[in-house]
């Protein structure tokens, strides 16, 4: 009888050493939630937008997941945390403050620039990381903020080479810029107006609209007599492709031209056979004339369906730049992985992406397309900035 309760003793305890063994190898096993915040227009005028963005970033956080990470000795999953700022810097403060409070480790976003202006501050001050995938504005980076990061060009990068078309290639006698008055709109109008001048160009008139308007016959009337061969409208694409259709109607039959948001399926859509000959420049390289952007546009396609409408690689890029940080410095940590960020180089799908002392991506490139036969068809692909 002894014998027997000594081996039930003995038998208990070697079948509890086996439990909680494999208790403890299911707990190590267990991945740890690292929670990424996105942040841009879900609803509203740039929604198709905020939505092509966060597809981007989704793919980037579903693809990192299959890696299997292991950050400071722990498995690691990640998990998007969106948040509806609705292109709207008051909504973007409201937006930030909860991804804050959610305890996202860092976040992309946002869209436009200025809810990105607007959210920059509340990161700042909680010390998170913020990747900033398609705000060009100047100014964002110029803040002083040690953990805000721009692997995108800005409106310097697009203004500089418009303004060198225009001028050198098109040889445009008269050249006029309207803008929408919104961060985005007036900050890339600024760069445009200071570049045809340092290249000896002729800026004829400046005009200004808002960035709720649907009438620009006013605005176009003006521009015909003055007699303007090039207008530059710095906008958003929605209204563009209203400004572009009401030019062929007053009769306006110079050369239209845009930056970011306009080279895309939907403003041909919107916009018809008043686009044909518009020319758009955007930011960062053609993805389909490198491996790694036809590799993102054939997973892209098979994980949603569709085509990126044409902000998505930039989220995607801004998304691995949070991921690589954290993998550099083998820490989920902001305050560890932030500074990491400053230091990492390596090939997306855009180019390479390194970052200068203020944050900034080095070597911006931009693209030029122009509208033949109803496609946005790629002119110059890859131009560095000067």
């Amino acid at each position: 009888m002894k014998e027997w309760k000594l081996y039930r003793r003995h038998g208990l305890a070697i079948a509890c050493a086996a439990m909680f063994g494999m208790a403890s190898g299911a707990a190590m096993a267990q991945a740890t939630t690292v929670e990424i915040g996105f942040a841009g227009p879900l609803t509203g005028g740039s929604a198709n937008y905020g939505k092509d963005m966060e597809m981007g970033a989704q793919l980037a956080i579903a693809e990192a997941n299959a890696e299997k990470m292991t950050i400071g000795g722990k498995p690691v999953t990640f998990d998007l945390h969106s948040e509806d700022d609705q292109g709207d810097p008051r909504m973007a403060v409201q937006a930030a403050q909860r991804l804050v409070d959610s305890n996202v480790v860092a976040v992309v976003g946002h869209f436009n620039s200025g809810p990105t202006i607007a959210a920059s501050a509340i990161y700042n001050r909680a010390g998170i990381p913020q990747i900033v995938p398609a705000s060009s504005n100047p100014s964002i980076t110029r803040q002083g903020f040690k953990f805000l990061y721009r692997p995108y060009g800005t409106d310097d990068t697009v203004a500089e080479s418009a303004a060198d078309y225009a001028v050198k290639t098109l040889k445009a006698p008269r050249i006029a810029v309207v803008d929408d008055r919104t961060a985005y709109g007036q900050g890339l109008a600024d760069e445009f107006a200071k570049a045809i001048k340092t290249d000896g160009g002729n800026l004829v008139d400046r005009e200004y609209t808002n960035d709720q308007a649907v009438d620009f016959r006013a605005i176009l009337t003006t521009l015909k007599q003055k007699r303007a061969d090039v207008v530059f409208f710095a906008g958003l694409g929605g209204q563009g492709s209203s400004f572009a259709k009401q030019a062929r109607q007053v009769g306006y039959t110079g050369t239209l031209m845009a930056g970011a948001t306009f080279a895309n399926k939907k403003f041909l859509t919107l916009t018809g056979s008043a686009a044909e000959g518009m020319l758009a420049f955007e930011q960062g390289g053609q993805l389909a004339s490198t491996p790694e952007g036809k590799g993102f546009l054939t997973r892209f396609h098979a994980k949603f369906g569709t085509d990126p409408v044409g902000f998505a690689s930039f989220a995607y890029n801004a998304t691995w730049v949070a991921i690589d940080g954290m993998k550099a410095a083998n820490s989920t940590t902001p305050s560890v992985f932030g500074p990491a960020i400053g230091k990492l180089s390596f090939t997306g799908i855009l180019g390479k992406i390194e970052f200068d002392q203020d944050g900034q991506l080095k070597s911006p490139k931009t693209t030029l397309y122009k509208v033949v036969d109803g496609a946005w068809t790629p002119v110059l692909a890859n131009v560095e900035k000067k």
